[in-house]
């Protein structure tokens, strides 16, 4: 079984000792592309959508996260403005992880070097596997293979928690073009559709 690159609920307890969540609510921008990025963010509880607006007010769904994810790393560690937007998705509450945080949490805990350093290298490892998804696989294979590394790493191991029209938005397509795809692979057994969420089965599920 891959490492994880997701905090358990005891390290967010951890976190949320050391400083106090932030609430945001439904639509609330936590950070704007461009911004400095003096900290990176570790989700508490609810979902952010991550990914970028265009100058004609088009959004591209990069990602959903949710509790133990973490994100804004590449811009706290390089020195890079922000490269992308985040805004919550219904209410949610985050920690801003700043450096007199980090050096406090790594030095009563090495474990906090590694898991920052997987969940680089799997963000890493999913887009370069996206880039080459895009080339090579159909929309239905693309959709399958992008809700497994979604659900890789979370809560529950096999719920991807996101609405069609956002991944159509990370996908590139039409919601007509993800909604043929989406049940295409409920036809094969491989996905149950839910409510603002998709519980992946058999083969397609990290754990199956």
């Amino acid at each position: 079984m891959a490492e994880r690159s997701r905090l358990s609920a005891r390290e967010l307890d951890e976190l949320a000792a050391q400083k106090r969540p932030q609430s945001f609510a439904d639509g609330q921008f936590v950070q704007h592309r461009g911004d400095p990025g003096d900290a990176f963010w570790a989700v508490v509880d609810g979902h952010v959508a991550v990914g970028r607006y265009a100058e004609d007010g088009g959004f591209t769904l990069f990602a959903v996260l949710a509790a133990g994810d973490l994100f804004g790393e590449l811009a706290f560690f390089t020195g890079v403005p922000r490269q992308v937007d985040a805004i919550a998705s219904g209410d949610a509450r985050l920690i801003a992880i700043d450096r007199p945080l980090l050096r406090r949490m790594m030095a009563a805990d090495v474990g906090w070097a590694e898991l920052l350093l997987r969940s680089l290298s799997r963000q890493l490892a999913g887009a370069l596997d996206l880039i080459d998804a895009e080339r090579r696989l159909s929309t239905v294979d693309r959709l399958a293979q992008l809700l497994g590394v979604m659900a890789q790493d979370s809560a529950t191991g096999d719920i991807v928690r996101a609405t069609q029209q956002q991944l159509a938005d990370l996908m590139g397509v039409s919601r007509v073009t993800l909604g043929a795809a989406l049940g295409e692979l409920a036809r094969r057994g491989l996905v149950e559709r839910g409510y603002r969420h998709i519980r992946l089965c058999g083969s397609l599920s990290p754990r199956g």
